[in-house]
């Protein structure tokens, strides 16, 4: 079954299955690509300076380490994305993120990320 999995205040879609009545959580590669590119910018904010190459693995160590250390959830760096929209525009975007309890922002950087990694075949 399908999902909706926030982690350290990110947003994914995973898949949930039960297979040997164990449960068990997939998250689809590109959802991990973003979530890493997201914990790279992320955990700067919150005092760790994470390198390009360090893993999934060890970002999420981080990232649970910092949270176990504060009351709440990590989240994006607030920012006023500098852009314009025609109202109907925004009013799509607003409506979208409300969906899947996003800030139209967090939405925007998501899906220029995803179109990022589609045409450059990598994480930004």
């Amino acid at each position: 079954m399908k999902y909706n999995l926030n982690l350290f205040g990110y947003t994914i879609d995973c898949h949930v299955t039960f297979p040997d009545g164990k449960m068990h959580i997939e998250i689809a590669e590109e959802d991990q690509t973003s979530l890493r590119a997201y914990l790279l910018r992320v955990l700067v904010k919150y005092g760790r300076e994470p390198g390009s190459k360090d893993s999934l693995e060890s970002l999420i160590q981080d990232a649970i380490e910092i949270e176990k250390g504060m009351s709440g959830h990590l989240s994006e760096p607030k920012l006023k994305l500098p852009y314009e929209f025609q109202p109907d525009i925004k009013e799509k975007l607003i409506e979208a993120a409300e969906l899947q309890e996003m800030s139209a922002t967090q939405l925007l950087i998501r899906l220029i990320e995803r179109k990022h990694q589609s045409v450059f075949g990598k994480e930004g």
